[in-house]
């Protein structure tokens, strides 16, 4: 079956062959076997509809386009499927497409009557079907044609209107769309609506009436059919509603039909109160002027519909309810959060009138106890529904306290006790919502194995607090006491257990200390309005006040009572909650920890409390992989933060340190899995934050230099002498390729522990301590190892990123090893690692400066040539280019770099004087050549700068002051032989973009160039660009004479720029 569409389409190439060298034997087997394709339609129709659509495209099939033939022949089958059998719904789908299709490119201008022809079926039978008699001389809708109708209408809205569609639309399609949807309103939009609710009646009339026999089940809506397309129907009116005339979709009556629609009484009628309410949200969300909106709120009268129906699902007490009615409670929840936020909208809209907010704000009040009610649902999907319609209402609290001028400890005018009590009632659902169920699988995930359950939770844990800051802006005081007494009963009900937790769920305790963890979020800046130490002490306003006036002052924080804050953190420190058994507990009080380091600082004691349950099993021992990469990360954090504090605590305990760098396992070995590895997040990555604690804990022991280096020479040693037993220079097996993987594994080790100390600055370019020779001997090893592992990609990667944060942290120690590893690099680097290197090298140079220079006169010549070596490569996609243009201007900003940190003369050393012209010839070149904008922009800023470095004023002859000689003799005639004439063949290129923002900064560049050309050199350019430049390149004298003035004459490039841009772009038409 596979191979039916390309049989049909050589079976109809030779039946209309009219070639006399075709037999007539071979056309009369195509014919034959077209007719038999035809005859098992029932079979064949799906391959001949894929044939069709296909068809449509270019190149399938391996060939052109399909002829009309072809796609006509499909079509054909697709009918007679319909004939052969009652069309299951793929084969309704199949030819509502296809008309939607002949819809886009025939209406209205060649069948203006396409819907209209359409409309006209849904009451049409058979002259062989009997119609029953009726009073009504209206015959009844015929179920196949309304069930195609409906059909049609949701494909063709679908097809012009659907946002999601929108966004792969060509900009033609896109108006084509507008201009069918303009259309559909203009000529047929009335008759669609009319129908669309003349269906909708009368499906409902039949929704509970019994199947009809034989022929009688072919005419009128009954039972299972009439449900059917009373769904569809309603859902046909939510699609339309939402783009023509709301006028004609949004009467009394309409809304009358689908309130009646969303209280079918019965179970079988689910699907269609969940279509309902879908059509309703549409509805509601319609944009139309504040009283229109409130005419169709005070019609729908949500609050007492969704009243009534708020305990679907739930009706006894029930928790489970069946999919069908958890669905639809969720519709009804979004229906809710629709109009509740439409209100709140017209309410806060400065255009609303006085009385529409008036009435607006009466309808909210009666939606206050169902935001709650369903806020609270055991579903989350129905409580995330209403995060929307809760926040946009507390931000109209909010105003309405900033409007008031309430807040700096006056009161608020705006608290009725109505409001506070809804917002006790809102800030207790949120908290209960915010807590894990009783039966969850808690779990944390590495990063790409999320579980989808625990995503939902924690996004909707997010939504609830930001409700609950929003409550706590309102009324501090609430907030703060609901938080104090759930973490405070809690804690209470911990130590009254003897601090084992009996009788306490995991899940009452995270969730008590997750709103600890919140508590400085909504109500610092508010209530607390500190920040630091002053966060956790009630710091008297007289300290404030002389801090400010007093720079060299300091608080003393530790004299003054604890703060709120500080006293829950005191109280969860002492009570050791950490030591609950359960790791979402653990976990999450070293969040709390981390988030609150400041806390520390008052109370260092709470130090040895808290470091052996980060160092035992409830913390980097724990035997969950996941949570223990987590914990890496959060020890890794608070001992960084709170290093200053740490010293005297941890020096002992560094023995239970275990750091370990286990390998993932391993695909089928080839460099390319290899490289993958390496560079998957893994739970390795995890262990580097570990790496980098210990490089933080050592980095504190100045004072105790002895233990110092024992510490670190215990951590890089084995690291050291596993990396030596790991080193491989080829790599075939299994085995090899997992000593590579664990050698960069133990260089990136050794770099993350040099990453935990201190980073030299520029004003500290040295470091004393015998701290330093252990790195520098590490240094070595790791270059041992590469230098007969430097085929490897990941081995270079590895020591590159070593030696960066060794040099960081060591200095000029270390500096003397850089063209070693230079060397060991640059002749096995790719292109990407090019770039990477030059951006290394140049943090290097203007860091070191004068302390780098020789090392850079011996690497500047090797480096370059690999430059120019990668590219000469030939450019042949986007990806080459996309490189190229990388590589370019990382050269270029390691010139700039060079020029920067007052290095030039490296240009013209002894080594490299004899390659200066090929290195300048190289700027242009590359700006010149198949660059994209960036790149020309970086490449002219090059040539500013070294301008500004190597051209001397211009004097001339006879002055008595005489210019210095240019440190780069000839240089001046290299800019008006090659860089002028750059300046002006880029921007005339037809393929430079003037409307571009980066061809706009070329511009620019180019401007402050020659401005500063004319400033350095004066008449001597002048003379140049008006005798020799402008005559060569045939410019009309008046122009040029225009350009001299206006360079002259601007104070700067920046205001040559417009002028220079306009010039250009002029010259170039003329040129055109």
């Amino acid at each position: 079956m596979d191979q039916l569409p390309t049989q049909i389409t050589q079976a109809i190439s030779l039946a209309l062959n009219p070639s006399p060298q075709v037999p007539q034997e071979q056309r009369h087997q195509a014919y034959e076997f077209l007719q038999q394709v035809k005859h098992a339609a029932r079979d064949t129709w799906q391959p001949c509809w894929k044939l069709f659509l296909d068809g449509r495209d270019e190149g399938v099939l391996g060939g052109n386009r399909l002829g009309p033939e072809e796609r006509m022949f499909a079509v054909q089958v697709v009918a007679e499927a319909t004939h052969q059998d009652p069309p299951s719904a793929v084969l309704k789908n199949a030819i509502v497409h296809l008309a939607a299709l002949v819809f886009v490119h025939a209406y209205p201008t060649v069948s203006p009557t396409f819907l209209s022809s359409f409309l006209s079926l849904i009451r049409s039978y058979p002259s062989s079907l009997p119609l029953p008699s009726t009073s009504s001389s209206v015959p009844p809708l015929n179920p196949q044609s309304t069930d195609l109708l409906l059909r049609l209408l949701h494909e063709i809205s679908l097809e012009i209107s659907d946002a999601h569609l929108r966004l792969n639309k060509a900009p033609q399609r896109l108006t084509k769309d507008t201009e069918l949807r303009d259309a559909v309103r203009e000529r047929d939009a009335a008759a669609i609506a009319g129908a669309v609710w003349e269906i909708i009646a009368e499906a409902l009339e039949g929704v509970d009436a019994e199947e009809g026999a034989d022929d009688a089940a072919k005419v009128g809506l009954r039972g299972k059919t009439a449900r059917e397309v009373a769904e569809m129907a309603v859902r046909v009116a939510g699609d339309y509603v939402s783009w023509i005339d709301i006028n004609l979709m949004v009467t009394p009556q309409t809304i009358s039909l689908l309130l009646r629609a969303l209280n079918l009484p019965h179970a079988h009628c689910l699907a269609i109160r969940s279509a309902t309410a879908d059509a309703l949200i549409e509805t509601v969300s319609k944009g139309m002027p504040a009283s229109d909106k409130l005419k169709l709120f005070e019609v729908l009268d949500v609050a007492t519909v969704l009243g009534a129906l708020s305990e679907v699902g739930r009706e006894g007490g029930r928790v489970q309810a069946s999919d069908e009615e958890e669905l639809l409670r969720e519709k009804l929840a979004k229906l809710l959060n629709g109009v509740g936020t439409e209100l709140c909208k017209i309410v806060d809209e400065t255009a609303t009138p006085p009385e529409a907010k008036v009435t607006a704000s009466s309808h909210l009040t009666p939606l206050l106890p169902l935001l709650l009610r369903f806020l609270s649902d055991p579903r989350d999907d129905t409580s995330l529904s209403l995060s929307p319609f809760a926040t946009a209402l507390l931000s109209l609290y909010k105003k309405e306290k900033r409007r008031a001028g309430a807040g700096n400890n006056m009161p608020d005018p705006t608290m009725t006790p109505e409001k506070h009590a809804f917002l006790t009632a809102l800030l207790k659902a949120t908290v209960e919502k915010m807590r894990y169920k009783e039966d969850v699988e808690w779990e944390v995930s590495l990063e790409g194995e999320e579980d989808e359950e625990m995503l939902l939770f924690a996004e909707m844990r997010k939504n609830l607090r930001v409700i609950g800051d929003g409550i706590a802006w309102i009324d501090p005081t609430l907030y703060a006491d609901a938080v104090r007494t759930i973490v405070g009963e809690t804690l209470d009900l911990y130590e009254a257990s003897g601090g084992t937790g009996a009788g306490l769920s995991w899940q009452r305790i995270e969730m008590a200390l997750a709103m600890l963890y919140g508590f400085d979020y909504t109500l610092l800046g508010q209530a607390i309005s500190a920040q630091g130490p002053g966060a956790f002490v009630q710091v008297p306003i007289t300290e404030t006040q002389r801090a400010k006036r007093e720079s060299d002052y300091r608080i003393p924080y530790t004299q003054f009572p604890l703060s709120q804050l500080g006293e829950l953190m005191l109280r969860a420190c002492r009570a050791k909650v950490v030591n609950y058994p359960h790791a979402a507990v653990s976990l999450q009080f070293f969040e709390v920890a981390v988030r609150y380091h400041e806390f520390f600082k008052l109370c260092p004691e709470y130090i040895s409390e808290i470091l052996p349950s980060f160092l035992d099993e409830h913390g980097l021992h724990q035997p969950d992989e996941a949570v223990q990469a987590r914990v890496f990360y959060l020890f890794s954090r608070f001992i960084h933060q709170a290093k200053g504090i740490v010293q005297a605590q941890v020096s002992g305990d560094l023995d239970l340190l275990v750091i370990n760098a286990e390998l993932p396992s391993l695909e089928p070995p080839t460099e390319a899995i290899l490289t993958k590895s390496a560079g998957t997040p893994s739970f390795f990555d995890s262990q580097l934050y570990l790496f980098e604690t210990v490089g933080t804990l050592i980095s504190i022991l100045n004072q105790i230099p002895e233990q110092q280096v024992v510490l670190l020479n215990a951590v890089l040693d084995p690291l050291l002498k596993d990396l030596q037993a790991n080193v491989r220079p080829a790599a075939s097996s299994a085995e090899d390729f997992n000593s590579v993987l664990k050698a960069h594994h133990l260089i990136m080790a050794v770099g993350n522990v040099a990453k935990g100390f201190p980073d030299l600055s520029a004003r500290q370019p040295t470091v004393q301590g015998p701290w330093v020779d252990v790195f520098r001997q590490a240094t070595e090893g790791i270059l041992a190892s590469a230098k007969v592992m430097a085929g490897f990609v990941v081995i270079r990667d590895a020591a590159r990123f070593a030696f960066n944060r060794i040099v960081a942290t060591t200095g000029q120690a270390v500096l003397p090893l850089i063209p070693t590893l230079i060397d060991c690099l640059i002749g096995q680097i790719t292109f990407p690692e090019l770039a990477e290197l030059l951006s290394f090298l140049g943090l290097l140079v203007a860091k070191y400066k004068t302390h780098f220079l020789e090392i850079l006169d011996t690497l500047l010549l090797p480096v370059f040539n690999r430059v120019f070596h990668f590219l000469q490569l030939p450019v042949a996609g986007t990806d080459d280019t996309l490189q190229h243009s990388h590589l370019r201007r990382a050269y270029f900003n390691f010139i700039l770099t060079i020029a920067g940190a007052n290095l030039q003369e490296v240009f013209y050393s002894e080594k490299n004087k004899a390659h200066l012209q090929s290195i300048l010839q190289s700027i242009t070149h590359y700006i010149a050549t198949d660059s994209l904008a960036a790149d020309q922009r970086y490449g002219f800023g090059v040539l500013n700068k070294l301008i500004q470095i190597w051209v001397e004023p211009y004097s001339p002859s006879g002055n008595a002051t005489t210019p210095a000689p240019s440190p780069v003799p000839g240089f001046e005639q290299f800019l008006y032989q090659n860089v002028v004439k750059l300046c002006f063949e880029v921007p005339m290129r037809a393929d430079f973009d003037y409307s571009d923002a980066q061809s706009f900064q070329v511009i620019g560049e180019i401007a402050n160039l020659l401005k500063l050309l004319v400033q350095k050199r004066g008449a001597e350019f002048v003379e140049f660009m008006t005798t020799q430049f402008f005559p060569s390149i045939q410019c009309p004298p008046e122009a040029s004479q225009a350009f001299m003035t206006a360079l002259q004459e601007a104070p700067d490039g920046k205001q040559l720029k417009k002028f220079l841009g306009d010039w250009l772009r002029t010259s170039r038409g003329g040129a055109q």
